[in-house]
């Protein structure tokens, strides 16, 4: 029994484990390893950073443009990596975003979770040219910098080679560079580079041309919308001006136009049409002078020029009338007070029956000129079809600059061609476009050519009825010191059929020793009419300040045949004929 005892507990005890001995997964494990990504300084083609890691025998990292996956070769491997490691990664593009990614592992090849960090080198300093505008005299040029500290620059004529000096500046976000003492009607080339403590731009070049100088300064006595030209040369005026920058007297027709116009980049100047070919050329934008620059020849007739902006829309136009000086021989009025031009606006002769003494048409308000008839009559007093307002064979020569437009167009007045409240804007955006009375649009009355409020338009062209006064607007059609008569019971208070004597073989006729001929008119759908026949001049006074109920129409000096008044009422929409007075 006593040796089966010893049996059993020599067998139990050989089950249980002794003191000495343990089994392998009881052995210590190595800690997990940690690695992070700290101190990141990019360079323009390099980065640096640290690497921290905790229980690694092993860091791997790689450096690869933003959204870009590593691949097994992507990756660097550092064995037995100290616990922090400094590094630097060269070859990188300049102003580019990249990702940094580092991972470890520990002694028993266990890896962490990848980390990373994203980053974008610093960029190359750089510049980019804007627009250069020049004078006769020098040029300003624009100039956008970045990550630079100092912009050098030089000025040479365009055959003159790449400069060896150049002008040191500051350089800014936005700068303008201010070069002088440049010849002029010359080409020369704008060299420019920007650095900073490192590194340099490339060089940028902006090639441009200066002024020709030799120019007749046509605004020089005030800015108008129409200028005189008695004989050929080179010609400039301030387009930097609406009109003469005025507005009416009640200042409500003037809110949709400030005086001045603030020029932009890219705006540039060209002619629409004129009434021969060659009558002008080479018409210029100058954007440092605010000049619209031309050459005319030595032809007699009539040209619009217009200033566009960058999107080629018409910011303002002007008319240029080539004829000898009509001031040379004023015509007295019913006072001696009141002086007019010896001739109609746009006309080149006063001669009695010479078609060029007709001039051009206006719709009442407007700056527009319109053309004319280019025969002497249309005897039988009839309109010009429908569809033919401009295109009849008895209409003036004019030659159109197809790069702007295919010529003369009507449109009707209500608000599905033009928005209530912007006829004035679409006119003066749209000088080629005669705006025929369409229909009564809210308030506007029956032959307007605006389509909403009447009391806003009674004085575009300057003439307070109440007041008796009459001041030039931005909306006036004459030269500088002239203006569209005030009201013709003042200005020819004693016209009738004696004073205003029949002249030539049509019914034109003759005031003091002055010259009127009846060219007709274009009635409010833009045809013509009564050629040879009626006299219909426009005044700058507006019936609607007297007689309201009216509507729309204007005081004109009107005749036919059997009778005379100076206080006729007219549609505003129909074209008629101005004759200015001195201011």
């Amino acid at each position: 029994m006593r040796k089966l005892f010893v049996l059993l507990t020599a067998a139990w005890a050989a089950l249980l484990p002794t003191a000495c001995s343990k089994s392998d997964s009881d052995a210590p494990r190595p800690l997990p390893a940690k690695v992070t990504i700290e101190e990141v300084t990019p360079a323009r083609q390099a980065v640096s950073f640290t690497l921290k890691s905790e229980q690694a025998a092993r860091v791997a990292y790689c450096c690869l443009s933003q959204g870009t996956a590593p691949d097994a070769s992507a990756w660097t491997q550092l064995e037995s990596p100290a616990a922090s490691v400094t590094l630097r990664v060269e070859g990188l593009d300049a102003g580019t975003t990249y990702t940094l990614m580092a991972r470890a592992e520990n002694a028993k090849g266990e890896p962490c979770e990848a980390v990373s960090r994203d980053f974008e080198t610093l960029r190359l300093p750089a510049l980019q040219f804007g627009e250069v505008t020049a004078t006769a005299e020098g040029a300003e040029a624009s100039v956008t910098t970045s990550d630079a500290l100092r912009l050098f620059w030089a000025c040479l004529p365009a055959d003159g080679g790449e400069p060896s000096e150049f002008t040191e500046v500051e350089a800014a976000a936005e700068m303008k560079l201010e070069i002088r003492g440049l010849a002029a009607a010359t080409d020369y080339r704008l060299y420019a580079y920007v650095a900073d403590a490192e590194s340099r731009s490339e060089l940028a070049v902006k090639p441009f041309r200066t002024a020709d100088p030799s120019s007749v300064d046509l605004s020089a006595s005030g800015t108008a919308n129409c200028y005189l030209v008695s004989e050929a040369g080179v010609y400039s005026f301030a387009a930097d001006v609406r009109g003469n920058g005025v507005s009416a007297n009640a200042d409500a027709e003037s809110k949709h136009f400030d005086g001045a116009i603030q020029p932009g980049e890219g705006w540039s100047a060209d002619w629409l049409w004129a009434s021969a070919e060659g009558l002008v050329s080479g018409v210029s934008f100058d954007a440092a002078s605010k000049r619209i620059r031309f050459e005319a020849s030595a032809g007699r007739g009539n040209a619009v020029l217009a200033l566009f902006d960058s999107e080629q829309r018409v910011v303002w136009s002007w008319h240029i009338w080539m004829t000898e000086d009509p001031s040379a021989h004023l015509i007295e009025g019913s006072s001696p007070e009141y002086l007019f031009l010896d001739r109609n606006v746009g006309a080149t002769s006063t001669a009695v029956d010479d078609v060029a003494s007709f001039g051009l048409f206006y719709q009442w308000g407007r700056k527009d000129p319109f053309i004319a008839t280019s025969q002497l009559a249309n005897p039988d007093g009839a309109a010009i079809p429908d569809g033919e307002a401009f295109q009849s064979a008895i209409e003036g020569t004019c030659v159109f600059n197809a790069a702007h437009t295919t010529g003369w167009s009507t449109l009707r007045n209500d608000d599905a061609s033009i928005a209530s409240g912007q006829s004035v804007d679409y006119a003066a955006a749209h000088p080629m476009t005669f705006i025929t009375y369409g229909a009564q649009v809210a308030s506007s009355g029956v032959g307007a050519w605006f389509n909403d409020d009447n009391v806003q338009y009674a004085e575009l062209w300057g003439y307070d009825f109440m007041k008796r006064n009459n001041q030039k607007t931005m909306f006036d059609p004459c030269p500088p010191g002239y203006k569209v008569p005030g009201w013709y019971q003042e200005v020819m208070a004693d016209a009738d059929k004696t004073t205003m004597a029949a002249a030539g073989e049509h019914q034109s006729r003759t005031y003091k020793g002055g010259y009127w001929p009846a060219q007709g008119y274009r009635m409010d759908s833009g045809r013509l009419s009564n050629v040879g026949r009626y006299g219909y001049y426009w005044s700058a006074c507006s019936y609607n300040h007297n007689y309201p109920a009216q509507n729309f129409k204007g005081y004109m000096l009107y005749w036919y045949s059997r009778a005379v008044s100076n206080n006729n009422a007219q549609n505003e929409a129909i074209g008629g004929n101005i004759r200015c007075i001195r201011e």
